[in-house]
């Protein structure tokens, strides 16, 4: 019985070692903004590829191959 006691003590110390061990750190949030940064541009990107395929086959006045 003491050493489950003891085992379990050694079990609750170590998960407690590795969650103050897993805290966010500046690199961390540098990642999670790069990640962003990527996924906007990502989001950007589909949608300017979107209007030109909507446009390329309906030129306006604002196209350059528009006839005045």
């Amino acid at each position: 019985m003491t050493r489950l006691c003891l085992l379990l003590a050694l079990l609750v110390t170590v998960s407690f070692v590795a969650m103050a061990c897993d805290t966010t750190s500046s690199h961390g949030r540098y990642r999670q903004m790069t990640h962003r940064r990527v996924v906007d541009a990502d989001v950007l990107g589909i949608q300017d590829d979107w209007d030109a395929t909507w446009y390329d086959e309906r030129p306006s006045h604002l196209s350059q191959w528009y006839n005045r």
